[in-house]
């Protein structure tokens, strides 16, 4: 039986990549859509043909046929709809960042951990057909990792990600991204991180970091360093990543190539078009589902994730470089 699914928050990204793709997917079926917004829930309603729609979290929560929810609203409302979802018993799917803040991570990996559900967080990118052949070339490496990740593109001009309050700016909106798929490819624990940067293109949106340059270091020595704004162009592809260990260099770009170097025969793979994963991720959530299993991604990586964007933009407030430590919010791996 296909798991049935309600979609809560009706914006761009919902409509533009999780509808879609849950409607080619057999494994699932949508159910409900929710949004504050009446009108745009019964309009999301009609275009995706989805039985039912209401702008009502409730609707969703309380709907004992509802297996699993998906979360797509503005980040602030992320941590505290997430831990209402599992702690009605379902299966969650939220969008990242999992939290904004530090003092939410515990009650998500309790709320989780006490009631069992499959929850994941939409770190896609590691589901990535390129992502994931990395990783497979970098399995037995000898030496620590040397990554550089670039993501720049042009001035962003969606305010409610880039505000201090509801969406928390880049390093939150975004870099939770690349911060997962470095420790999804390192395989440690990030200890320290350093960045520089601020406010440089939007002094409309007074308190939010949009353009800076991190670095972050790994237990084994590892060492990831990520530039990320909007200073750039975007007519030039927006991400690439450059991994060196043992003599070898990998190089994802823009999730469409990826180039080696340095081994036995080394690789050249063009896809037809960008994957960052997307679709592999529900497939796999489904697979997790249906096993009562977790996810490839879990709250512990949604709470690293935050923990090193929270720490960023602490050093770039202080000056100062900052020491991670996952433990005190999520205890015992």
């Amino acid at each position: 039986m296909a798991i049935q699914v309600a979609v809560v928050g009706c914006g761009n990204f919902a409509r533009a990549i999780h509808l879609p793709n849950i409607l080619k997917l057999p494994e699932y079926q949508l159910r409900l859509v929710v949004d504050a917004d009446a009108q745009r829930a019964r309009d999301t309603a009609e275009q995706f043909q989805v039985p039912d729609h209401s702008c009502s979290y409730d609707d969703a929560l309380s709907n004992a046929e509802i297996d699993l929810v998906i979360i797509c609203t503005p980040h602030n409302q992320h941590a505290q709809m997430a831990i209402q979802a599992v702690n009605a018993g379902k299966h969650v799917l939220v969008e990242k960042p999992m939290a904004m803040k530090l003092e939410e991570l515990k009650p998500v990996v309790e709320a989780v951990r006490r009631q069992g559900v499959t929850f994941t967080v939409g770190f896609n990118r590691r589901y990535s057909e390129l992502s994931k052949k990395a990783k497979q070339l970098l399995d037995g490496r000898k030496y620590p990792l040397l990554i550089n990740y670039r993501m720049v593109n042009g001035i962003i001009h969606h305010p409610w990600a880039l505000d201090p309050e509801i969406g928390g700016g880049r390093i939150i909106s975004e870099v939770v991204h690349l911060f997962d798929f470095c420790a999804f490819m390192v395989g440690e624990e990030p200890v320290r991180i350093w960045a520089e940067g601020g406010n440089l293109t939007h002094p409309d949106i007074p308190g939010t970091i949009d353009n800076a340059a991190i670095t972050l270091n790994f237990q084994g020595g590892s060492v990831v360093s990520i530039t990320v704004g909007d200073l750039g162009s975007d007519r030039y592809p927006k991400e690439r990543i450059e991994l060196f260990s043992d003599e070898r260099t990998i190089v994802i770009d823009d999730y469409v190539g990826l180039e080696t170097r340095g081994f036995d025969e080394d690789l050249n793979i063009a896809l037809p078009a960008v994957d960052k994963g997307f679709v592999q991720e529900l497939v796999e959530l489904a697979d997790a589902i249906r096993r009562r299993s977790a996810a490839p991604v879990t709250e512990i990586d949604g709470a690293r994730a935050t923990l090193c964007a929270v720490g960023a933009m602490e050093a770039i407030r202080t000056g100062e470089v900052q020491t991670l430590d996952l433990s005190p919010y999520v205890g015992e791996k």
